[in-house]
């Protein structure tokens, strides 16, 4: 019932009476010949009309033979020889075969564009006089207060000015349970707010919204085909001269002295017939973009079919500590001060330098010196020390903020071993394990802050579930090699690289992927971006992560949730292998009854059943990406749990 819901009113009468006839001509009903001529003619012209259009035209304004062209020369050499029913059976089927692709196509299209639908054209801007006006998205600046009412969906990313709002977010995350915000926290675009009226302050404008980028990940998509793809379609450009070429000698054979012409011409229209490539170049891409309809059901984007391809063949994968593996949102866990510096001097060093960056260990120290109620001097001469920290001047002394590289390797200086007796929070000494920043004053090091970061509760399952389907994990981090070995611990990775510095990170990774061939990395900040650019599989994290990462990766999770990813691994592995099943099932069927053709002992409607028969088959099977995600065949058992 779907599929006939699917076809227009003039398909379905073209296709009945196109039936009707058939049946009408087998039966022996009509017995006038002149008759039996001038219904098959006017039948046949309504049936097959676009299918004859199309043929022309693309053999005229193309130069290509295509599979309408094929349908078009096998009717006319039954209808020469006066095959009628066999001349309207071949396009009656070839149509129904071509109404199951567009209902398997229209399908897997909606699933992934009734995410586009979630992007409201019109916005309720919120002025300072408190009057409501209606405008476009792209209108609205940041900063500016927009109002989403109860079922509507929220247009612009922007934090949640109310006490709290409940938000079904599946769309983006693929998550059925509603999602809790409170006030303050940035609710993403696309979510559709299911309590009361909310009003949020615009975070992120119209082009960079989280439901923009979604979109762009969908049309991206369409462009990048995987390499059985690509080449089914190469194939079928340059198969069809071929098939009718060879189609023309058998039937040339006829005029052999002691040969019957007809039965010959006969053989050659079945191979034609047979060798229609529709079922290939039809089960093939949708397939893949079955498989693509599937993952972003799961909150899963992936920006084309040669990335499922990819993620099939995975042997490793690397990922990135801080934001990833971790949940990037740092903590003060202890403060250790040297020589006659204060605690006051030190965080108001650090707190001038780290207001001016986003980095998360950043945002955590200005958050902590908030609450403390440290004040805030002015910084000036700022600079950024790549991979290491930032120096600059405060309230006239010279500061410099970073690790513990910096301060060994390029300051030249000797860490004490131990604290001074001013004061000291949280534990002391190197027991902590965590991020250290340290604190150079003058030249001197004044103190050391050490930051704690959480791992994610996704963490474990995710990398248990990868060693499940054989893949090996790896994590590089910038971090020294206690926090990183304390990690590893905790999640069970395979293996670690530690003080990894932006260049270094990337050359790792090329190490890693020389060694173990197909190798995925899964980042977040702009400092993934050239790692991620350059790895079989870019993985980015589409919640919190950076636009550079999110631009430059292949695969985007958008709630952040890594268990996501073996899930993905899974659907792309199930993808590939149905589009593998379809090439080779297409391919044996039809070199069966080609060959059974070709030596005479299959006739025109064999050559039907294994055409369109065959090509229904194909696009049936390649429709049941759709279902796996609902009855959670795809899903690994660790992940199910997370």
């Amino acid at each position: 019932m779907g599929m006939l819901a699917s076809m227009s009113t003039q398909l379905k009468l073209r296709l009945g009476t196109g039936l009707i006839t058939m049946v009408l001509l087998l039966s022996g009903v009509i017995t006038n010949f002149y008759l039996e001529i001038a219904l098959t003619a006017v039948v046949y012209l309504w049936v097959s009309y676009p299918v004859l259009l199309s043929a022309v035209r693309d053999l005229f304004v193309r130069h290509r033979m295509s599979e309408q062209f094929l349908m078009a020369v096998a009717t006319f050499g039954a209808l020469g020889l006066q095959d009628f029913p066999e001349a309207l059976a071949v396009m009656v089927f070839y149509l129904i075969g071509e109404a199951f692709e567009d209902y398997a196509s229209q399908r897997s299209h909606n699933e992934i564009a009734s995410l586009v639908k979630l992007k409201p054209n019109k916005v309720r801007l919120i002025h300072e006089d408190g009057s409501e006006e209606l405008v476009a998205p792209r209108k609205v600046k940041i900063g500016q207060r927009i109002r989403v009412l109860a079922g509507e969906a929220v247009a612009l990313d922007g934090s949640l000015v109310d006490a709290s709002a409940s938000v079904d977010m599946s769309a983006l995350t693929g998550e059925s349970e509603p999602a809790l915000f409170t006030c303050g926290q940035e609710v993403p675009s696309g979510v559709i707010n299911m309590g009361k009226v909310i009003e949020l302050t615009v975070t992120r404008d119209n082009k960079n919204s989280s439901i923009t980028r979604l979109i762009n990940l969908i049309e991206d998509a369409a462009a990048n085909k995987s390499k059985p793809e690509a080449l089914i379609t190469r194939f079928a450009v340059y198969y069809t001269p071929v098939v009718v070429g060879c189609a023309v000698l058998l039937a040339l054979v006829g005029l052999l002295p002691d040969q019957e012409f007809s039965n010959w011409l006969t053989r050659g229209l079945v191979f034609l017939v047979v060798s229609c490539p529709c079922a290939l170049v039809l089960s093939v891409p949708l397939s893949f973009f079955g498989g693509l309809g599937a993952m972003s059901k799961t909150g899963v984007m992936v920006k084309g079919s040669i990335h499922i391809e990819a993620l099939a063949k995975l042997k490793s994968i690397a990922l990135d500590k801080t934001g990833t593996i971790t949940q990037g949102k740092f903590s003060v866990s202890s403060i250790d001060c040297y020589g006659a510096a204060t605690e006051t001097e030190i965080m108001q060093a650090l707190y001038a330098l780290e207001s001016l960056t986003t980095h998360p260990i950043g945002v955590a120290i200005v958050n902590y010196c908030k609450e403390q109620g440290y004040e805030l001097k002015e910084a000036s001469e700022v600079q950024e020390i790549t991979g290491f920290g930032l120096q600059g001047q405060v309230a006239g002394h010279s500061v410099v903020v970073g690790k513990e590289r910096l301060v060994t390797e390029k300051l030249g200086l000797t860490i004490p071993t131990s604290t001074s007796e001013y004061e000291t929070k949280g534990n002391t000494g190197h027991a902590v394990v965590g991020t250290e920043l340290y604190v150079v004053l003058d030249g001197a090091i004044a103190g050391r802050v050490t930051l704690a970061d959480t791992v994610k509760p996704s963490a474990l399952p995710f990398f248990d579930a990868m060693h499940d389907l054989g893949v090996k994990t790896y994590m590089i981090t910038g971090d020294k090699k206690e926090v990183a070995a304390n990690i590893a611990s905790q999640c069970h990775i395979s293996a670690f690289y530690a003080e990894q510095l932006p260049e270094d990170k990337l050359n790792t990774f090329m190490a890693i992927k020389n060694k173990d061939g197909v190798t995925a990395y899964v980042g977040d900040g702009i400092n993934d971006a050239p790692t991620l650019a350059s790895s079989d599989v870019g993985i980015a994290m589409g919640q919190f992560g950076s636009a550079a990462a999110v631009e430059a990766a292949d695969v985007v999770v958008m709630n952040d949730d890594l268990t996501k990813i073996p899930t993905t691994i899974k659907l792309a592995q199930q993808t590939y292998h149905l589009a593998m099943q379809n090439m080779v099932f297409v391919i044996a069927v039809k070199a069966l009854i080609l060959l059974l053709g070709a030596l005479g002992y299959a006739n025109i409607w064999l050559a039907i059943l294994g055409d369109v028969g065959l090509c229904v088959l194909a696009v049936l099977n390649a429709m049941r990406p759709l279902a796996w995600v609902k009855t959670n065949q795809a899903l690994p058992l660790k992940t199910e749990l997370a």
